[in-house]
């Protein structure tokens, strides 16, 4: 009887690891800059946040934006950056959390104008 118990924690434990993973949406967002750009993470109180500097993009744009994939265990949102000028100062995009659950970047992707 004590085996039986032992093996259907121990079942219940791994499941919840595998529910209190990343989201699966996570590991297809982009997690490098774009050819031309530099970005940079950092952390806030319940959260995380993206800095991304651009000198050039791909297509022929003026200004530019991030635009952060934010995740917090199984919600999925996105926050914008404000424009910036082509080879200015950096747009950032920072994912807050609540109390008891912090938020992170799980990608980002840059709009451009």
């Amino acid at each position: 009887m004590k085996k039986k118990i032992a093996a259907l924690a121990m079942a219940a434990f791994s499941a919840a690891g595998f529910l209190a993973g990343p989201p699966a949406s996570a590991a297809t967002d982009s997690q490098f800059p774009p050819y031309g750009c530099d970005s940079g993470r950092y952390g806030l109180l319940f959260g995380e946040g993206i800095s991304l500097t651009c000198f050039s993009l791909p297509h022929p744009a003026q200004t530019y934006r991030v635009v952060a994939h934010c995740a917090s265990g199984s919600s999925y949102w996105y926050t914008v950056g404000y424009w910036v000028p082509l080879g200015f100062g950096p747009s950032s995009a920072e994912c807050r959390g609540a109390l008891l659950s912090n938020a992170y970047v799980a990608g980002y992707h840059v709009d451009d104008f």
